[in-house]
């Protein structure tokens, strides 16, 4: 049985999704959320201007937010980009290391 997916057409970072439909039982109005599509690796890749090279070993060894796509022996890796920006946010967040230039000045004052 050969599962052929569709790759993912070009759409906007979210659309929308009905959860509910309004009927006899229920009459409310239905509830739409925003359903965010998973992007590949060429894509998440461009998206923090790194090599998509680099973005598969992050995947695989769990420093990125990722997702394993496929059952056989070569799996894809998808993405979401609110993962992605919320994951570059919390680095940028953290704790600042030094500048090369800057830990050869510290280095050369604690000398003297």
């Amino acid at each position: 049985m050969s599962d052929k997916r569709e790759p993912l057409a070009s759409c906007t970072p979210y659309q929308d999704a009905t959860l509910t439909q309004p009927s006899a039982v229920n009459p409310h109005p239905p509830i739409r959320v925003a359903l965010e599509p998973y992007v590949d690796v060429k894509r998440a890749a461009s998206y923090l201007s790194v090599a998509a090279k680099t973005l598969n070993e992050w995947a695989r060894l769990r420093k990125i937010p990722a997702y394993q796509w496929g059952d056989g022996v070569r799996k894809t890796w998808r993405f979401k980009l609110s993962e992605l920006d919320e994951w570059m946010q919390r680095r940028i967040n953290s704790v600042r290391r030094p500048p090369l230039s800057e830990r050869s000045v510290t280095r050369e004052k604690e000398a003297h």
